[in-house]
């Protein structure tokens, strides 16, 4: 179990860093008519043209185009039609900019659930008149989120 843990970590360290040089990337939205329409325009392609490079009619392109603007169109059919007009797919998953990491996402999870869990202890201190003061709690918090993370413990996806 403990290998597993640390792969964990060598895989998010590994993936940070190669998501790191896609943050730029963050902030990029498909155009309102989507890429396929967009760039098979500014290449000058007509959709029948489009058709004939990748082997079906100027219908399908049609729909696939409208379909590409609803996300309904497979991966694999947006990669060829991508290759058919000479680009290519670049696919990735990347943070949200409110973490910017797979770290930063565990780290929020690990305080998130070391929160919770202090929160039901001190009610019940709090029960018995054995309150403690707020920058205690805090450190205990803190001691706690990075137990959970250095353990991945379970609970931290449980919600």
């Amino acid at each position: 179990m403990k290998v597993a843990k640390h792969a964990a970590l060598t895989q998010r360290k590994i993936l940070d860093s190669r998501l790191n040089s896609l943050k730029s990337f963050a902030d990029l939205s498909r155009p309102r008519s989507g890429w396929l329409k967009a760039i098979r325009g500014a290449l000058g392609m007509t959709s029948r043209q489009l058709g004939t490079r990748v082997g079906t009619t100027h219908q399908v392109i049609v729909r696939q185009e409208e379909r590409e603007t609803r996300g309904t169109m497979t991966l694999e059919t947006l990669e060829r039609t991508a290759r058919a007009m000479g680009c290519r797919l670049v696919y990735a998953i990347i943070p949200e900019s409110q973490y910017g990491s797979l770290e930063a996402i565990v780290d929020h999870r690990a305080r998130v659930l070391a929160r919770d869990l202090a929160k039901d202890v001190a009610h019940s201190m709090k029960l018995e008149s054995q309150g403690v003061d707020i920058a205690d709690t805090e450190a205990q918090i803190e001691c706690l989120a990075q137990e959970l993370k250095s353990k991945l413990d379970p609970r931290l996806w449980a919600k």
